[in-house]
């Protein structure tokens, strides 16, 4: 069983994080509960009552994968290369401060009709890489300010 987002059952009655836990033996079967979350363990754990599981941490994303991860959500509408120079521009800037793919996602979603906007308004094409970024800077500084905010807190 896998439990994404579970740090939400800290939220939940006191006895069902034990329980996931203890569930093979409770149940009596061959189970094993995997809890997926954002959150280390010493904030998750409960008073007593729980056995202490095993602990896998992930690296974050090196930038190459996080620039393939992004790059696959292009629109229809612009090229992969026109897209995937937009994403390399926003981890260019965002990548030492965010490298939350959820994050990223978000911002790259966000910002990118503002990269758009010079194509669209004809005034440049899809490898005028200088307009696009002198267009699109002053919205990525923007919006850096918010994501630090938001990861230091």
């Amino acid at each position: 069983k896998v439990l994404d987002r579970a740090e939400q059952l800290r939220e939940m009655e006191a006895n069902i994080l034990p329980a996931f836990l203890r569930l093979q033996e409770l149940t009596d079967r061959n189970v094993t509960v995997v809890l997926l979350s954002e959150i280390v363990w010493e904030l998750f754990r409960p008073n007593s009552g729980c056995f202490e599981p095993f602990t896998m941490y992930f690296p974050d994303y090196s930038i190459g994968h996080l620039q393939k991860i992004l790059s696959q959500n292009h629109p229809p509408e612009y090229s992969a290369d026109f897209y995937s120079a937009y994403i390399n521009i926003l981890l260019g800037v965002f990548y030492m401060v965010c490298r939350d793919l959820k994050e990223l996602r978000h911002l790259a979603a966000l910002n990118f009709a503002k990269y758009c906007e010079p194509v669209v308004r004809g005034e440049a094409n899809e490898r005028d890489t200088r307009k696009l970024w002198k267009n699109i800077e002053p919205h990525l500084k923007k919006a850096m300010q918010t994501v630090y905010l938001r990861e230091i807190s």
